[in-house]
């Protein structure tokens, strides 16, 4: 069988001329035995529709934060810069999955997004929005040193395919964010959480690979088991829906 293609949401500048996507991304998939195929944010439905048919998997990526009219709010001060054409594009991306059942890995913006795309709201901005249960401000969830050095645990329901997946009901993550999942409406169900209490994963049960974290496994995927498991995760997954369409 051919290694199973992966489609890559990746980031965006600001004046929308130019994507790109970071080689960790990329150079993961490929170690996992995937072949990453970057996707425009130019695609409507129909270009969607021919693309997504053709992959096996889908990987929305990290990147700049997400515009809070995608869940009917207004702009807080905290807010950083968003680009509207680019969550359309993953709205419309995340749409095709979930209505075909394409494995999705979303990873730090990529699981806000897919929380959003299941009627869910952010944290716009942490730092200003969100109180632990103790009224405390939050942990540092923008850590201040390198991508492949751990900054706090997350706690994980072993039950969820995360929890399979990884083994470990506790793990050390990376964080470079300040938007977070806020409302996690059902059917989709919040699995991991950061010690102060902030939503670190999310899954959509009845489907053969929905999962979103985020942290980076991408920045630690040359030395760590969980982040290996991951990608290990998605590509599995890719492989068996390759299997069941090109039989």
């Amino acid at each position: 069988m051919q290694q199973p293609l992966i489609g890559i949401s990746g980031s965006m500048d600001l004046e929308e001329t130019r994507f790109s996507i970071l080689r960790f991304y990329t150079q993961a998939i490929h170690a996992s035995g995937g072949v990453p195929v970057m996707l425009s944010p130019d695609m409507d439905d129909a270009d969607v529709d021919a693309c997504l048919s053709r992959m096996d998997g889908l990987l929305l990526a990290g990147g700049n934060d997400i515009s809070p009219a995608l869940f009917d709010q207004a702009p807080v001060e905290g807010l950083g810069d968003v680009n509207p054409l680019r969550d359309q594009a993953e709205m419309r991306l995340l749409n095709w999955a979930i209505a075909h059942l394409l494995p999705v890995l979303g990873i730090c913006r990529g699981v806000q997004m897919m929380n959003v795309a299941l009627g869910g709201t952010l944290y716009q901005d942490l730092p200003s929005q969100y109180r632990t249960p103790n009224d405390c401000p939050p942990m540092q969830h923008v850590q201040r040193q390198p991508g492949q050095y751990t900054s706090h645990t997350v706690c994980i329901d072993e039950s969820s395919p995360l929890g399979q997946m990884i083994g470990r009901k506790e793990i050390w993550v990376n964080s470079f964010h300040h938007q977070a999942a806020q409302n996690v409406k059902q059917p989709a169900h919040a699995c991991a959480w950061a010690p102060d209490g902030v939503i670190e994963s999310i899954y959509l049960p009845d489907h053969p690979f929905f999962v979103g974290v985020q942290w980076h496994p991408e920045r630690m995927f040359a030395t760590d088991e969980p982040s290996k498991a991951l990608f290990d995760g998605l590509i599995a997954a890719a492989c068996t829906r390759k299997k069941t369409t090109d039989a």
